[in-house]
């Protein structure tokens, strides 16, 4: 059964939908349909790679431009994408996962350390300060590098670069091709970005030369 809701109804009674809807439903964000698996089982179902194929669209096909054929952006059955998987299955299984936490808990207590020595009146930026988190905890488990963005104002420009680039992924989906030509400075500093990323990464990650591109 596919049950049919509008966006501002599936945003305030999105739990109980869950419950009355079944497992699969469907909903329209303007004039957009989007389809939701709820439950364990069918989410099992749908990424079954016998049955059914990886797409790239929206959002990550912009992201695209910088990553190319990537873990998360590769089309389905670009070579690269079975290297990686080849290569960061193994990397990132039960074993390996356990043996990154103690590096984790390291990262985890830096950003507690932070707040601490801002005291209990600091204003905590949560979005600035988790994807810190995010990217130094990834960094130190999967390429053994520190970014060290807890004991600078500034963040690293690696960081700096790939979260302007990522947010401005997003915004191009968004606007009409006809306004590009208003955008010119947003596009040579998505483009810039892009250039110091790969820079960046080829002079000081730790990995294998053309390993980054995996992510």
């Amino acid at each position: 059964m596919v049950w049919r809701t509008t966006y501002p109804s599936f945003c305030h009674s999105h739990v109980p939908c869950l419950c009355s809807a079944g497992e699969v439903f469907s909903f329209n964000i303007l004039g957009k349909r989007r389809i939701v698996v709820a439950s364990a089982a069918l989410m099992n179902e749908v990424c079954n790679e016998q049955r059914f194929t990886k797409i790239v669209t929206a959002g990550l096909n912009e992201v695209r431009n910088g990553t190319h054929d990537g873990l998360f952006t590769a089309h389905n059955g670009e070579h690269n994408w079975e290297v990686a998987h080849r290569v960061l299955v193994p990397a990132f299984g039960p074993l390996n996962i356990r043996s990154m936490f103690d590096d984790m808990k390291d990262i985890a207590s830096q950003l507690v350390m932070k707040w601490a020595r801002h005291g209990s009146t600091f204003k905590i930026p949560v979005t600035d300060d988790f994807t810190r988190l995010t990217l130094d905890t990834l960094a130190l488990c999967s390429m053994d590098y520190r970014f060290n963005s807890f004991y600078q104002e500034e963040m690293h420009p690696f960081v700096d670069a790939m979260v302007r680039f990522l947010s401005e992924s997003g915004n191009r989906i968004r606007r009409p091709a006809l306004l590009s030509m208003f955008y010119r400075n947003q596009e040579y500093q998505y483009w810039r970005d892009i250039g110091t990323d790969y820079t960046i990464s080829c002079l000081q990650h730790s990995l294998e030369p053309g390993l980054m591109n995996m992510f």
